[in-house]
């Protein structure tokens, strides 16, 4: 086996140990999306063979962060982050969520939000914690923070959304 091979063993066998959860949250969800990659593939849905691609990519973005900056995130805020992912993409685009259920895009829009804004709260809580850092930020003002941050993301995502509904 080669060096990227145990590489990848080592960050699973890793993930299994000390997230279980979350492991079998993307696990189940990765293999839905790739056997809805080869339905797509074998009739000719190209665009929704990119949009597999896309949420595959997506899927591995929490793990390649908490490796590129040792950030640990919760389990609970993986499995959110992984199901919010396949409510948008696989469930809102391929499976039509977006135009069968009214207030589909209402609703992930919301928890959107709201992973914003648990991402803004861990983060400033992480330099919080650090013991390089010289400072106590109290709870209060971590809200307002995680607050702020949301609305930041929730603004730029909606920037780019108009962007690109202008120019395809």
């Amino acid at each position: 086996m080669n060096a990227g091979g145990q590489r990848l063993r080592s960050i699973l066998s890793q993930q299994w140990k000390h997230n279980r959860a979350a492991f079998v949250t993307w696990v189940v969800l990765r293999l839905l999306v790739v056997l809805i990659l080869i339905r797509s593939a074998m009739i000719g849905l190209w665009e929704n063979v990119f949009i597999c691609l896309l949420v595959l990519f997506l899927f591995l973005l929490p793990s390649i962060l908490a490796k590129r900056f040792g950030i640990a995130f919760p389990s609970g805020l993986q499995i959110v982050i992984l199901l919010h992912i396949f409510a948008c993409e696989i469930l809102g685009e391929l499976g039509c969520y977006y135009v069968r259920y009214p207030h589909w895009d209402t609703i992930t829009h919301t928890v959107w939000g709201f992973l914003c804004a648990a991402i803004g709260y861990a983060m400033v809580d992480l330099l919080n914690r650090n013991e390089r850092t010289h400072f106590q930020l109290s709870p209060a003002f971590l809200a307002v923070v995680a607050f702020c941050f949301s609305m930041t993301i929730g603004v730029l995502w909606e920037f780019f959304e108009y962007g690109v509904d202008g120019i395809f």
